[in-house]
């Protein structure tokens, strides 16, 4: 029998194992657990856990209901320090749902706990979170009194990790009150933290910021030099979406300095990381699928084995006795069948992912195909034209400023075309400005044609979201609403937005007729597989909600982003 100090390693290992693998691995593992054998402290710590887990599962009722029993098990064995980091999940939580007043109370209760226990880097962080949760309803000087108040406990802990980001913290609220040199100053504030706690990577980050706000007030050569300082670090770290956004930022600095050259050069570095971000996704994507297909023939292949061989030992113990024959015999059916079931249910599992990675590839052809008949049918003619004019230039022609004109008025053609062809492509709204902006103006286009009246609303998406992200989220929302055009009846659509720390929500709504939604799911097409296969690769939860002779339908995904965006992007 296993030791307390032995059994509680044990456990915090195979937690830690748990944790590696999903929210709802780890939720299975706390679940199977004696709590009778877990000693007081690591009982505490289970309730932690659990309520952690069903949070990262979306589901908030037990996992409030687990971190209060935390609260009380933290009391009971002296631990305040983690009594007043569980009150202030909590209230996280309910800043989560967006109550805020609410929110705010377990914060300020967080805080008298730890002041009454002394305790500094508690008192910090609750009252981080208070200015937090003031800066996220628009209210910066408000937010930056809790900042400050924040920023002189942790200087008491010398917690320069803790500052780092209170700093970063401040730096946004200033931003916000559109003070862009005290911003500046407190970027800087947190770039110097970021190295004492060897952050590298958030250091980077603020580096950018700093260029960032410094392009804000058109200090174009110093805003340069931050982003410089910041993509060697991005580079090394492997971080490829910061890698193509700082080659973004560069190619905006360079076009306003003029150099055209420079600013192209980084605009197509900026491409080829896009890129190889998108084909490693994929086939990293591909590669999970068809894994997921082996492994599941094999269990398939094992299972029938271990069938055969039972019917053998069957037939070989056949002398035991009819009674225990028809018995067994009668179970073994019972197990085929329910294996055939299984097998069954595996194999129409596989036929829909087989399906996904072929409507993905077809997709992809499809693309590729219609920019290629754009570049053919717009710009070919159109580069023929320029050839013409310039020969007839080289010939002599006397009409040479007609000549001129003429070929300045093919020129604008030419960009008019690239422009529509770069949209279809990838809007330069999506890559300069972010998702906010693209789905902005893709609502702006689809109202223009007069079918629709499409209207966006967003809440929590200041910051930018990875490109892995941002594309699928446009991508998915241009399907749907392009769905919309093609087949309802409908007259108003609503894209609306909103992100907390953990969690974003799309949700395209509009108001035709309801329809058949296992028609659509198990329809021939590919614009449902593709926003399915969309949502599978940014880790999205996907529900349609819509009734036959009810006017009212809803596309929602909620896709985790605080979680493993960045370390996603490292593994890929």
């Amino acid at each position: 029998m296993l030791s307390g100090n032995t059994f509680s390693q044990s456990f915090y290992d195979q937690l830690a194992a748990a944790k590696k693998v999903s929210c709802q691995e780890t939720l299975t593992f706390l679940q199977k657990q004696d709590t009778a054998q877990l000693e007081a402290p690591v009982l505490a710590d289970w309730f932690k856990e659990l309520g952690l887990a069903h949070y990262c599962q979306g589901e908030f009722a037990p996992a409030v209901e687990a971190y209060q029993r935390a609260v009380l098990a933290y009391e009971q064995v002296g631990n305040s320090a983690l009594q007043c980091e569980t009150i202030n999940l909590i209230g996280t939580l309910i800043k989560k749902q967006g109550d805020y007043d609410q929110a705010r109370t377990y914060f300020e209760e967080g805080y008298q706990l730890a002041r009454e226990s002394g305790d500094e880097i508690g008192m910090g962080n609750s009252l981080n979170n208070l200015g937090e949760s003031f800066l996220q309803q628009n209210q910066p000087e408000k937010a930056l009194e809790y900042f400050f108040r924040s920023n002189e406990h942790k200087e008491a802990a010398k917690d320069t990790f803790g500052l780092s980001f209170n700093y970063d913290n401040i730096a946004q609220a200033y931003s916000q009150l559109e003070s862009h040199d005290q911003a500046i100053v407190y970027f800087e504030r947190a770039a110097k933290f970021k190295l004492l706690s060897k952050d590298s990577v958030g250091y980077a980050i603020v580096q950018n910021n700093i260029g960032e706000a410094l392009y804000q007030r058109q200090q174009l050569e110093e805003a340069l030099s931050y982003f410089q300082k910041a993509l060697p670090i991005a580079e090394r770290a492997n971080f490829l979406d910061f890698v193509q956004h700082i080659y973004g930022q560069m190619a905006k600095v360079n076009e306003d300095l003029g150099d055209h050259r420079a600013a192209l050069a980084h605009f197509k570095q900026r491409t080829a990381v896009r890129d190889s971000i998108f084909n490693i996704a994929k086939n990293k994507e591909l590669l999970e699928i068809n894994t997921r297909y082996e492994t599941e023939k094999k269990e398939r292949q094992i299972a029938e084995q271990k069938v055969a061989l039972q019917q053998k030992n069957i037939l070989t113990a056949g002398l035991v006795g009819g009674l225990i024959v028809l018995v067994v015999v009668g179970r073994l059916m019972l197990q085929r069948r329910r294996l055939r079931y299984e097998n069954q249910l595996k194999e129409e599992q596989t036929r829909t992912k087989e399906a996904q990675i072929a409507a993905s590839i077809a997709s992809q052809e499809k693309e590729r195909s219609r920019f290629a008949k754009d570049l053919h049918d717009g710009f070919g003619q159109l580069i023929s034209i320029l050839n013409i004019n310039l020969k007839s230039l080289e010939n002599g022609a006397n009409n040479r400023q007609e000549v001129f004109e003429e070929s300045a008025k093919v020129l604008e053609e030419m960009y008019g075309e690239l422009k529509n062809i770069c949209f279809n492509l990838m809007p330069q709204t999506l890559i300069q400005k972010g998702l906010p902006a693209a789905l902005n103006e893709f609502a702006a286009r689809v109202s223009v044609a007069g079918k629709l009246v499409v209207t966006t609303d967003f809440f929590g998406v200041e910051e930018r979201l990875s490109d892995l992200q941002e594309i699928s989220l446009y991508r998915i929302t241009q399907e749907w609403v392009n769905n919309i055009v093609k087949y309802s009846d409908a007259k108003k659509v609503s894209i609306q937005i909103t992100k907390d720390e953990h969690e974003l929500t799309l949700m395209v709504e509009d108001d035709g007729s309801g329809f058949d939604k296992q028609k659509l799911i198990s329809g021939s097409g590919n614009g449902w597989k593709n926003i399915n296969s969309r949502t599978n690769l940014i880790h999205g939860e996907l529900e349609l909600e819509t009734v036959i002779g009810r006017r009212g339908n809803s596309l929602i995904l909620n896709v985790p982003v605080a979680v493993h965006t960045q370390s996603e992007l490292r593994e890929a």
